[in-house]
């Protein structure tokens, strides 16, 4: 069956949504192996046959595109963009979908490359205008110039060995000892990413201390912007054997001041951070 995105506004004074929250409090209407979302006037349809070796798009991950579908400052048509971890390609094809120049679709998990260029090829898309790159974000180095738009949605839950597998669940879901880890590569990376006045966008989970983020991508001279904020539930049904253990994890980061949650559910906010046209000398 087709997942269709369903979405419900709270407070738009806020700029905060709520998914429904009950049940598996899902985003998506539906959940299968393929889903369709409506992106800036195009209809996008993405499919993913095994979730094991590439992840189908979560409500975290979808919370990024229902932000950007109608924020004005977000300029998409004609940007050269970078999707870091692009997974299902959930961001390659809206981007391209939305008039972007060129994406380049970047991924640890070999499987995302073979999965983002059919997802942009049932779409129609022009595979010209797509670049799959498999490497760690540590080694990556662009072909051409920088960026004009860079996506990440990080893993954000913490590792423990009683969860963690090696496949691409866990590639898509968990971020080290303390669920930064992404985040903290991307944000070292940042100034050979990000060209001069463009914008990091971050699908920033409350379990993995959105204030460090903050503060870290504005000491390097970037302004900061909220787009949207999402409550959602905690995703326990990926780890529901586990679901104790896991809760044990956030429960210490919480105790540290590192993760922000209540009961079974947290927040998702989508950063923006636009590196100024010309930069100082540091």
């Amino acid at each position: 069956m087709v997942a269709t995105s369903t979405l419900t506004v709270t407070d738009a004074t806020t700029k905060r949504r709520a998914l429904p929250q009950g049940g598996d409090g899902l985003l998506w209407s539906t959940r299968g192996d393929c889903g369709v979302f409506e992106f800036r006037g195009e209809r996008v349809r993405v499919e993913v046959h095994n979730a094991d070796d590439v992840l189908f798009p979560t409500d975290c991950g979808l919370s990024l595109l229902a932000a950007l579908r109608d924020d004005p400052h977000t300029q998409i048509q004609g940007r050269r963009a970078l999707d870091i971890g692009c997974g299902s390609g959930v961001y390659s094809v809206a981007l391209l979908a939305a008039g972007a120049a060129h994406v380049t679709a970047l991924d640890l998990n070999a499987h995302a490359a073979e999965v983002t260029r059919t997802n942009a090829r049932i779409n129609q898309l022009d595979l010209a205008k797509l670049a799959c790159v498999t490497a760690d974000l540590a080694r990556f180095e662009p072909d051409e110039a920088m960026f004009d738009l860079v996506l990440a949605n990080p893993p954000h839950l913490p590792y423990n060995p009683a969860y963690a597998a090696e496949n691409g669940l866990e590639l898509a879901l968990i971020g080290g000892d303390d669920g930064r880890s992404l985040y903290d590569a991307v944000i070292d990376r940042a100034d050979d990413l990000v060209a001069a006045g463009g914008t990091l966008i971050f699908t920033h989970s409350s379990l993995a201390n959105v204030d460090l983020t903050k503060r870290r991508m504005e000491a390097l001279g970037y302004e900061s912007r909220t787009i949207e904020v999402f409550e959602m539930d905690i995703p326990l049904r990926a780890y529901a054997e586990h679901a104790e253990t896991l809760m044990r994890e956030l429960e210490a980061l919480r105790r540290q001041g590192k993760a922000v949650f209540e009961g079974n559910r947290f927040s998702v906010h989508i950063l923006a951070f636009s590196r100024p046209k010309t930069t100082k000398a540091r």
